[in-house]
């Protein structure tokens, strides 16, 4: 069979449950010569029956390849404690990453304080939180040694907050709905399909990443003092019991 009849019979071997592995394998096999296809196929089998059986199997070992990327995840997820750092945040260990999360529920501070000002409020306690990891690390608190980075993944970490982020020299990236309800996309992107596990397909998702020897640089020192300067100035302030001494 050449690769247009290769291609015909994977078509005709289509699901909605495999369609995204077939789509890829598609792609696969446009890539080949005409000779690769048939130093492959030689070796199988020329008849129709023969090459069926093998898509299948290759279809198949992708399929739990995949499942067993989702189950890895999923497991780190289960397994990862959740520590409060401050009044906002608290903290996982995953790996060589400190995972930063902000469980509060911020619709009574927005009732109250308006979106801007409670945006500039997480943010003061996010870098509270920075700054307490890496004083606990130089201090040297025995589960953030061996750890080179913060992260965080989060859906309100899109538009506004990743401005802000970046700012601080945060490396980010956005998931877009789209790319997260396309099967084939988050296959080949390990930090998407982390974000659907946790959060779903139906917001976007930004991320956010930073290692703990910039946070411990004086250039970066300096830019976390004037944002929390000009937080204070704009009145947000943290909580006495949850100050920094500088």
């Amino acid at each position: 069979m050449n690769k247009s009849e290769i291609k015909k019979l994977l078509m005709s071997m289509r699901t909605p449950d495999n369609e995204s592995i077939v789509n890829y394998l598609l792609g696969k096999i446009d890539l080949l010569t005409d000779e690769k296809i048939e130093s492959i196929f030689i070796q199988i089998g020329q008849d129709e029956a023969s090459i069926r059986n093998y898509l299948q199997d290759e279809i198949e070992k992708i399929q739990e390849q995949r499942e067993e990327q989702r189950e890895e995840q999923r497991e780190e997820q289960r397994e990862e404690q959740h520590t409060p750092i401050n009044e906002m945040f608290s903290y996982g260990i995953t790996g060589e990453s400190i995972h930063l999360h902000m469980p509060v529920d911020l619709h009574e501070m927005m009732a109250k304080k308006g979106i801007l000002n409670t945006v500039d409020t997480v943010n003061l306690y996010l870098l509270d939180a920075i700054e307490k990891i890496r004083r606990l690390q130089n201090d040297g608190f025995y589960k953030f040694q061996g750890k080179d980075n913060i992260y965080m993944i989060s859906p309100i970490l899109v538009g506004r907050e990743m401005r802000f982020l970046e700012g601080l020299d945060f490396v980010t990236q956005t998931y877009k709905k789209k790319d997260l309800q396309d099967e084939e996309f988050v296959s080949k992107h390990p930090e998407a399909m982390l974000a659907t596990d946790i959060f779903g397909d139906k917001r976007n998702i930004g991320t956010a990443k930073i290692r703990i020897d910039e946070i411990n640089s004086d250039k970066w020192q300096a830019k976390r003092k004037a944002k929390v300067k000009e937080f204070e100035e704009k009145g947000i302030k943290l909580d006495e019991e949850e100050k920094n001494v500088d």
